[in-house]
């Protein structure tokens, strides 16, 4: 359950409440439609107010988010210590290790970092809800993981996303060297699922747009590390990307060459996520930076 709460001032006196919810608590007409129905979904002074009120000066304004009955599928509790990066109300980042699987999905229901999330959270005296993972990372994949802990959190972290607001860093370590023209770049290609494979995706030109914004960072021999800021987030988008310049990630089974580096898993690291506090605003930036980070 999470709470927000508002003392209206001088210049809210005669406005409605529905405008002072979406003016001053940032709510959606869909949030408020929502809260509406709940007996304590939107109070003012302690009693429920339809939304037409009209509010006066020094008003006390609450709406609660309530994480009952929702459609949202419950997990059991893996006791595993979490590699906790930042926490607060709303959020939870854990560094993710590679080989550590998101969130439940086939063959995986009951050993994920999710799960883990739930009973670190249950620990921590937390109402029982859902987990909701922003931005889940594949299973070699390392680094910066999101867990939004509450409804209103992972709403407003979706609308960041669609913004541009929400965004990640990546590091990945490729083969190859780039010449002094390809240092830097975008890859703009629109990625589809490849017919007849479960798994695999394509660069295709029915699928859906791409963009991998790119920037050489060292290169030793015969590959290269390279920062990569994706400014869309498709299936494998980094690994689809490079590979189709001619530059696969060490590692990758899928799309990957090690003509000359071998490396025990996909090369790829998420190193910097960046994203405004769901509920304060605040700017924040999380980095996971660790020694031998592709073994």
């Amino acid at each position: 359950m999470r709470t927000l709460e508002y003392q209206a001032i001088e210049q809210d006196d005669g406005i409605r409440l529905e405008l002072i919810l979406k003016r001053r608590l940032g709510l959606s007409a869909r949030q408020i439609r929502q809260l509406k129905f709940l007996s304590d979904g939107i109070t003012v002074n302690g009693n429920r107010e339809r939304i037409v009120y009209s509010v006066r000066s020094g008003d006390r304004i609450r709406v609660t988010f309530s994480e009952q009955n929702r459609n949202v599928q419950e997990l059991s509790f893996l006791e595993k210590p979490l590699h906790i990066l930042y926490e607060d109300e709303d959020l939870l980042v854990v560094d993710k290790k590679a080989g550590e699987v998101c969130h439940p999905a086939h063959g995986h229901y009951q050993d994920t970092l999710a799960n883990q999330a739930a009973a670190y959270l249950a620990g921590r005296g937390a109402e029982k809800a859902p987990v909701r993972c922003i931005g889940r990372l594949d299973k070699d994949t390392s680094g910066t993981l999101l867990f939004a802990k509450n409804r209103l959190a992972a709403e407003r972290l979706a609308r960041q996303k669609e913004e541009g607001v929400f965004r990640k860093e990546y590091l990945a370590l490729v083969n190859g060297l780039f010449s002094s023209s390809e240092r830097s770049g975008e890859i703009c290609l629109p990625i589809a699922p490849l017919p007849g494979s479960l798994m695999k995706m394509q660069v295709a030109a029915n699928g859906k747009r791409a963009l991998t914004r790119y920037e050489v960072l060292c290169s030793d021999r015969h590959c290269s590390l390279v920062l990569c800021r994706i400014e869309t987030g498709r299936t494998h988008q980094i690994r689809v990307h490079m590979a189709a310049i001619g530059h696969p990630l060490l590692g990758d089974p899928l799309y990957g060459n090690d003509t000359y580096v071998s490396s025990t898993r996909t090369a790829l690291h998420a190193w910097r996520l960046y994203l405004k506090q769901p509920v304060t605003g605040e700017e924040l930036m999380m980095e996971s930076f660790r020694e031998n980070m592709f073994s």
